[in-house]
């Protein structure tokens, strides 16, 4: 007999015991539908972040206050700000890589209109700020260098403020409050939403960062939380980053064996680390997906073994009438491989049915891609091959005389 028609045969057999069949595949099911909507949702994820890490700015680098181990204590409470207005000057005059940078603190401060009140991030920038961020207005303007050489009482809010404060009214030229001082609201920021590590980004004013520093905060300390950057060249980020650091350590007369002060960050740094977890949180979820495939084929091994002992009888006439010890193990093993691919073509189906519905609901691209699918074919064969093959092996060694003599 050749392939196709031990192919019919095998269909045949599996027709006779639909149901059977049908629970049989149901390991191989489950594993195909993991593999599937794993890969998909992951990449969907994976390119929403990448996204995300985009519009962070143009060619990013971020220059924090402060150590990594210390990078917590000096974002959250303000305190040990390493970075002077003499790192900034020395930044924006001895890079030449770098196109336009701003400074910044920031503070959570209670913010007052009317009869409304609500706590959201206060950032003290400069006027590169939104450049550099590639941040756009929907109404509105941004500050300008002489409001904040001047400490200007002037303000621009995110979405989630002004939702929070204004109702849907127009903010522009209304008066709020940031502890007892009146800012005038000249500009109201585009969506942007959540950052990767779950803050709303729209939960923020900009004020310019003298006002901050002078009427705000009413310190005398300079000093800076963070010094963002946007650099000339995308493809030269990594030795901007290395360049600045030279500076910093010379400004900050570092010795070579002390270590940093301050952490940069590059957009670049931050993609790396992204892909890095994503990769790893892929394969731990392909390692689950894998086991339901075995769990799968060793139910397939066990109900192939249940079918041999069933066609005991059969085996024994097609061996009386001439089949051969490699048809019987050839159609076995066919067998096998038919009920894992036709398990791995409804996972398939299965599975992208659920990324897409999952990719609806969280808003994500979905990506199908040839890969994945690839792999769930070629794994519901490999199952059906392995596991497949000690039944046809079995069936295959009967010896006919007491396979025609068994019981039906």
């Amino acid at each position: 007999m050749n392939t196709y028609q031990l192919f019919l045969t095998a269909m045949r057999s599996l027709n006779h015991h639909k149901m059977r069949s049908l629970l049989t595949t149901l390991g191989i099911i489950v594993g195909v539908i993991s593999i599937i909507a794993v890969m998909s949702i992951g990449e969907g994820a994976k390119d929403k972040v990448q996204k995300e890490i985009e519009g962070l700015g143009t060619n990013f680098i971020i220059v924090l206050s402060g150590s990594p181990k210390r990078l917590a204590q000096s974002r959250m409470s303000g305190a040990y700000l390493t970075l002077k207005p003499e790192d900034y000057e020395a930044i924006i005059e001895e890079c030449d890589d770098v196109a336009l940078a701003s400074p910044g603190v920031q503070k959570i401060r209670k913010v007052i209109y009317e009869g409304n009140n609500w706590q959201p991030m206060i950032g003290g920038v400069n006027e590169h700020y939104l450049q550099i961020r590639n941040w756009p207005l929907v109404a509105g303007r941004f500050f300008t260098k002489y409001e904040n050489r001047t400490s200007k009482k002037v303000a621009v809010i995110g979405q989630t403020v002004y939702n929070e404060l204004f109702d849907n009214q127009n903010p522009i030229g209304k008066i709020i409050r940031i502890k007892k001082l009146p800012f005038k609201v000249i500009g109201v920021l585009e969506e942007r939403g959540k950052l990767p590590d779950g803050r709303d980004e729209d939960d923020i004013i900009l004020i310019p960062l003298r006002t901050m520093q002078r009427k705000v905060e009413g310190i005398h300390n300079k000093n800076f939380a963070a010094i963002i950057i946007s650099a000339k060249n995308k493809t030269r980020m990594n030795q901007t980053a290395s360049e600045i650091r030279s500076i910093l350590r010379q400004q900050h007369k570092l010795k070579e064996d002390e270590d940093d002060n301050f952490t940069i960050f590059t957009q670049n740094d931050i993609s790396q680390a992204s892909d890095a977890a994503s990769a790893v949180l892929n394969i731990l979820l392909l390692i689950i997906a894998s086991i339901s495939l075995i769990v799968g084929g060793i139910g397939i091994m066990n109900i192939m073994l249940v079918s041999v002992t069933e066609r005991t009888r059969e085996i024994g006439i097609r061996m009386a009438i001439g089949a051969t010890t490699q048809t019987i193990l050839n159609q076995f093993i066919i067998e096998a491989i038919t009920i894992c691919l036709m398990g791995g073509l409804l996972g398939i189906t299965f599975g992208i049915l659920i990324a897409k519905i999952v990719g609806y609901f969280l808003a994500w691209p979905i990506f199908i891609s040839i890969q994945s699918i690839a792999i769930s074919i070629s794994s519901s064969v490999l199952i059906g091959l392995f596991f497949g093959y000690y039944p046809a092996k079995k069936a295959s060694c009967l010896n006919p005389v007491e396979a025609l003599l068994a019981e039906t």
